[in-house]
């Protein structure tokens, strides 16, 4: 098995890469300090996954971090995960406490530090008659009634100055409700590295914002950012119908998979049954380890 560090700056996302193993989320962090590589693993010729690794100094501790790490070629065996796994610490270009955080179902390496958790996965291959017939009845239900409503629905990347106050409102929501979400920094970062790799959706009610929605997009699949309704938004199924936009224009221009984040369905189940409702699909991430 070879393993080969790669230029950052020619390695592309493979299918299926969550936010976090993006070549955009790697800027990012480099851009906050972060040491960043792209390692790829081979076997005979054929690439069995790519990995993105970040590490930082903690204290007299340096840490490398894989999150949500390798993506998997898809024909990869298990026996090659394991020996891929055991390999990659021994190829880092620098020498640290591993945190990996993998999927549920592949090998894992360590003692668990950071207990696992699921996260909502929405489809966008199908046709739109597919996907729409996959919605639970009762999303779908919501979605007709907001269709009916005559709400203006704007979608473009972000922009950081005219969207200000939305952003604030977003930040303001947060605060009120204690929910956590990226810092507005990482944002901004974002945006820098990739100009274009965002998809900012607003639904307005005679010419007043009542929601809006932010995605990071990281092409073959897109991430769920941040989002805002209030009370006339709510009303309206405003959510709804921004989420079905986001997934109908992702769909069309070659997006296979939206990712919706964490979903708890004990803590928040309002929030996990709203992102269910969409036709989408859990998946168990499994206990970050620590090994060396």
């Amino acid at each position: 098995m070879q393993i080969t560090l790669t230029d950052p700056a020619t390695a592309d996302n493979l299918a299926g890469t969550p936010l976090q193993q993006s070549g955009t989320y790697a800027a990012v962090l480099r851009s906050f300090g972060c040491e960043t590589a792209v390692m790829n693993v081979s076997e005979n010729g054929a690439q069995v996954a790519r990995a993105r690794v970040y590490a930082r100094q903690v204290g007299p501790l340096r840490l490398a971090w894989l999150p949500r790490g390798p993506v998997w070629a898809d024909t990869v065996s298990t026996d090659q995960m394991r020996r891929a796994l055991r390999a990659l610490p021994r190829a880092a270009p620098w020498k640290a406490l591993w945190a990996m955080g993998a999927d549920a179902g592949q090998p894992r390496r360590g003692l668990p530090a950071v207990r696992g958790m699921h996260v909502a996965e929405l489809d966008l291959s199908g046709d739109e008659v597919a996907r729409r017939g996959a919605q639970h009845g009762k999303w779908r239900n919501r979605l007709k009634r907001a269709e009916t409503m005559k709400l203006a629905v704007t979608i473009r990347p972000l922009d950081m100055t005219r969207d200000a106050r939305l952003l604030a409102m977003e930040a303001a929501q947060r605060t009120q409700r204690r929910y956590a979400a990226l810092p507005s920094r990482f944002t901004e970062k974002w945006i820098e590295s990739a100009p274009d790799g965002t998809l900012m959706l607003i639904a307005k009610e005679n010419g007043a914002p009542v929601a809006f929605m932010l995605m990071l997009l990281h092409a073959p699949t897109a991430t769920y950012h941040i989002g805002w309704t209030g009370a006339r938004g709510r009303a309206l199924n405003a959510h709804t119908l921004l989420m079905w936009r986001a997934s109908c224009h992702l769909a069309q221009i070659g997006y296979t998979r939206l990712d919706l984040g964490h979903t708890d369905t004990v803590r928040s189940p309002g929030i996990a049954r709203f992102k269910m409702g969409t036709g989408a699909k859990l998946r168990h991430l499994a206990p970050t380890t620590l090994c060396l």
